[in-house]
């Protein structure tokens, strides 16, 4: 195996929304290059809150990113990357992780950011299989919107039986367990 190989690695940034994952996903990728390595971030096709083709974090930090639809896309859309940086993971589903750890195994760094939990606080398969691979796996913690404690759960706060919803601010707010509402949140459609 060669050095280059010998590097490659998977690094996950979890946690619920409004924590920070993206921030650190933007401020581990520019490090990279600024280190003079070639960087490639991807984000999901339909994560276009923002902007179409650049990751964009709450606070307005920003980085020009590849839009793919599926996990199968990222190993073409990254071909040549030394660092690849994959946004809101959570989007994509479990065969993700296969194709992060398939870019490790021919010494790429992969970097995945995204919410581990979803509005019911049930674990997202790819976020699942990705904590499970990893070599580094970082949990990030917000404020609960509710009474300022620790937060590691996302509330949702419009109706929607889809699992995913694209959204920000006004749709998801982070939540200790305590203020956490979980499925009774469906029962109240006015939350």
């Amino acid at each position: 195996m060669s050095e280059q190989e010998s590097r490659g690695r998977v690094e996950l940034i979890c946690g619920p929304m409004f924590a920070g994952k993206t921030t650190l996903l933007v401020e581990r990728l520019t490090a990279a290059g600024a280190a003079g390595v070639t960087v490639v971030a991807i984000k999901p096709a339909r994560d276009t809150r923002y902007e179409a083709r650049r990751i964009v974090t709450h606070d307005g930090g920003a980085l020009d990113a590849r839009p793919i639809a599926t996990a199968a896309e990222l190993v073409p859309a990254v071909a040549g990357a030394v660092v690849v940086g994959v946004d809101e993971a959570h989007f994509f589903d479990a065969s993700l992780a296969k194709e992060c750890q398939s870019l490790a195994q021919h010494g790429v760094r992969v970097i995945a950011a995204g919410v581990d939990l979803d509005h019911r606080g049930q674990l997202f398969e790819v976020m699942a299989t990705l904590q499970r691979m990893a070599d580094e796996v970082t949990r990030l913690e917000s404020v609960c919107a509710r009474c300022g404690a620790p937060a590691t759960l996302t509330q949702r706060l419009v109706a929607s039986e889809a699992r995913i919803v694209v959204g920000g601010a006004g749709d998801y707010e982070p939540r200790c367990a305590q203020c956490f509402q979980g499925d009774a949140r469906r029962e109240d459609d006015s939350l």
